[in-house]
């Protein structure tokens, strides 16, 4: 096989293709029709003699040549995006440029109050954009620059994402001050266990960290109220006897007693996370620092 019988732009489908897993998503990120793609495709499987993906169900799945082949190929890409790159200048104080994050209620409660003060009086002509992409979509949403920056407790472990830890804290069993728990010295497990727990998670079934802690000691607790969004529990707190399992600083911030948890659990973590096309980018590497530096203010005062 020879190089000049290879056209590159092949390459760029064949590796959003690998990305995504379907070949109408691979046309979203490159900018062409699933047609054009399948073309594409067309043309790499005779230059490769394979498959190169396989359809399964509603998506496709790669060969085991695409297997190995493809960090190489995104090694090429890399190399020639990166001798391409003449990124234009950023001055915060000039731009008027929309920025579009993925963040969660309890990430927007921590820290875009704090973003926000920063930005406004850095750049006052940039706005944010902050709503919140599922899981399974962030690793799409990111490479098709839907969103620049998405934190999440488990983002994408595609090569082509880059991630770094931006908050850790630890959970504790948090509850209105003037419960009866207030006046005990330590929780026990025990009663840990007969309290009545709120739960929060955007998914209709399935546990959170604690429960996977508690499982391991073949233990389950009670929960009387599940529920999407962290941000309500307060309220419903200081009208019950009902406790929430949180981080320290979710506690601190909402004026909430607590209690060290009488069993180890994995502590709360939270990622930045970006696509390698931004990651040069003067105006992403710019917010980049300021949410970085933003999440370390939040956990300096709430901790």
């Amino acid at each position: 096989m020879k190089l000049n019988n290879l056209d590159l732009n092949l390459l760029v489908v064949f590796n959003a293709i690998y990305t995504e897993g379907s070949l109408t998503k691979a046309g979203e990120i490159v900018g062409i029709t699933q047609p054009a793609v399948s073309s594409a495709l067309s043309k790499l499987r005779d230059y490769f003699d394979d498959q190169l993906f396989i359809r399964v169900g509603q998506g496709v799945q790669p060969t085991a040549k695409t297997e190995n082949i493809i960090i190489h190929v995104r090694e090429a890409l890399s190399i020639l995006q990166k001798s391409l790159e003449t990124p234009d200048a950023f001055d915060p104080a000039e731009s008027s440029r929309t920025f579009k994050l993925s963040l969660n209620d309890i990430s927007e409660g921590r820290v875009l109050p704090i973003l926000m003060d920063k930005v406004y009086k850095l750049a006052p002509n940039v706005s944010l954009s902050s709503y919140y992409t599922r899981r399974d979509d962030l690793q799409h949403a990111l490479a098709a620059n839907e969103i620049c920056f998405a934190v999440d407790p488990f983002p994408p472990s595609d090569s082509e994402i880059k991630k770094e830890l931006i908050f850790e804290d630890e959970f504790v069993c948090g509850f209105r001050k003037d419960h009866e728990l207030a006046k005990e010295k330590n929780l026990s497990i025990e009663q840990y266990l007969e309290l009545d727990h709120i739960h929060i998670s955007n998914r209709k079934r399935g546990g959170a960290l604690v429960d996977n802690a508690l499982a391991k000691l073949q233990l389950d607790r009670k929960v009387i109220l599940r529920a999407q969004h962290y941000l309500i529990t307060p309220e419903v707190l200081n009208s019950t006897d009902m406790v929430l399992t949180c981080t320290k600083s979710f506690a601190i911030k909402h004026d909430l007693a607590y209690k060290t948890l009488p069993f180890e659990v994995a502590p709360s973590q939270f990622f930045l996370a970006w696509h390698t096309t931004n990651d040069k980018d003067p105006g992403c590497m710019w917010l980049r620092e300021l949410i970085k530096d933003s999440f370390n203010e939040a956990k300096s005062r709430w901790h």
